[in-house]
């Protein structure tokens, strides 16, 4: 008796989601905590080292240097060899440099170490977002992806993590807590990137754990997609870095990477500013993203039923920025500002998951590697940028109530962009439906 395709899709799906998706939201948490550690580090770390708020901006940022310039070569790299392997040396250098973090002396070494962080992350999130591809059909994608990414809320948790081991451990061996913390955190993902070369499996064809029907109905789904989006010969991997509509969601995730890492690794001194020792401000400072897991998975699913991408970007962009709007006017009352600060981070963490699948509606195989790469590696710029100016600013002003407004308006403006393109794509659409009706005639 033949199961009924819907059983297929269902049992298939299932077997997928949980073979990968509890692995790989485990490294993103990883990721997340280890590039965003130096964040609490910095509540001791900069007066040990002299690092001065605009010093740390750059500390901060300069990691999405040689992140941005090493994401296109690194996702080349991906479309030639897969993701297992590539993704697994991946993995376990970012745990090495981590580790090797604990040894910083001075600015400059701090800054070479952050630097070579960004070479050995580069190629992390677009490669994820190339595997979900190719194991996940269009209906399930964003609901996948949310999935996987629900780790980069969760991550909030490693701030209340990374302070309890600098509070901990401060003195064990006569070494600060902040260089433990570096430590301990840097050696999971070492032993993470192993447990990743035996689990994943780079396309359905290789999947052992797969019945024979399951593995025929997702090769067939994938394929309708790629030959909807005129195959995969038609996506060599320059499409996906001349695509027109790839350099503009570039400029709209600078936009947002801008505000969101701006917020991120600044997030522990501006709760410092409200007068909260070391273990408080982690736990405070998790709130935002923590409170944001469930409405960016449900958002996440209302996008996958919709079809629509990029005015559900829009939506969570507005939010973020209002949020961050209330923050910056209410700084001085303090409950109030974090307040804000939680509805600026659901907006930014519900961004996340919708942003990562815009590409796959217009983009398949090698092209689409390309173009999830150059738009985080491109994009990220904005990671740089915005710590930088929060850092400047506030050494400029004395305190982070202009900064957290400069952080609001370049959100919003990534909103504004996002709707931009949505009409423009709309306006082709219709003019392509126009044309298919004359020539039917």
């Amino acid at each position: 008796m033949t199961t009924p395709p819907m059983d297929i899709r269902t049992r298939t799906i299932r077997k997928v989601m949980w073979r990968f998706l509890p692995l790989l939201g485990i490294c993103y948490f990883a990721l997340y905590l280890d590039r965003l550690n130096v964040s609490v580090a910095a509540l001791t770390m900069n007066e040990e080292l002299g690092i001065t708020p605009a010093v740390y901006g750059l500390v901060a940022g300069i990691f999405f240097w040689t992140y941005s310039l090493f994401e296109i070569p690194s996702n080349y790299i991906v479309s030639r060899v897969g993701v297992r392997v590539w993704v697994s040396r991946i993995i376990i250098s970012w745990g090495l440099v981590t580790m090797a973090t604990a040894a910083a002396q001075s600015e400059i070494s701090l800054m070479l170490l952050r630097l070579l962080l960004g070479i050995a992350e580069a190629g992390f999130s677009p490669a994820m977002l190339f595997f979900v591809a190719c194991w996940f059909p269009p209906a399930q994608r964003a609901a996948a992806i949310s999935l996987m990414v629900v780790a980069v809320p969760l991550s909030g948790f490693g701030t209340p993590i990374s302070a309890h081991i600098m509070t901990g451990m401060e003195g064990l061996l006569g070494l600060p807590g902040w260089r433990w913390m570096f430590l301990v955190t840097g050696l999971p993902p070492v032993i993470l990137g192993f447990v990743f070369y035996l689990v994943i499996r780079n396309r359905p064809a290789d999947a052992t754990f797969l019945d024979p029907d399951d593995k025929a109905w997702l090769t067939a789904e994938l394929a309708k997609e790629s030959e909807g989006l005129g195959g995969h010969a038609a996506h060599p991997f320059r499409r996906g870095v001349l695509n027109p509509r790839v350099a503009v969601l570039v400029v709209i995730y600078i936009l947002f990477a801008f505000s969101l890492f701006g917020y991120q690794f600044f997030i522990p001194q501006i709760l410092r500013q409200f007068g909260l020792d070391t273990n408080a401000i982690g736990w405070v400072a998790a709130l935002p993203p923590v409170l944001a897991v469930v409405p960016m998975v449900w958002w996440s699913r209302h996008s996958d039923r919709t079809q629509e991408r990029i005015r559900h970007f829009a939506a969570a962009a507005a939010t973020a920025s209002v949020g961050f709007l209330a923050a910056g006017l209410l700084i001085e009352q303090p409950v109030l500002a974090i307040a804000g600060f939680c509805v600026a981070g659901v907006g930014l963490y519900c961004c996340i998951p919708i942003q990562l699948s815009i590409p796959s509606t217009f983009l398949a195989g090698s092209a689409l590697a390309a173009g999830l790469a150059t738009i985080n590696g491109l994009g990220n710029i904005g990671g740089y940028i915005g710590p930088q100016i929060t850092g400047i600013i506030r050494e400029a002003t004395g305190d982070f109530t202009l900064a957290v407004l400069v952080l609001g308006a370049g959100i919003l403006t990534s909103s504004a962009l996002a709707l931009m393109l949505d009409r423009r794509i709309r306006r082709a659409e219709a003019a392509s439906g126009r044309e298919a009706v004359l020539d039917a005639r």
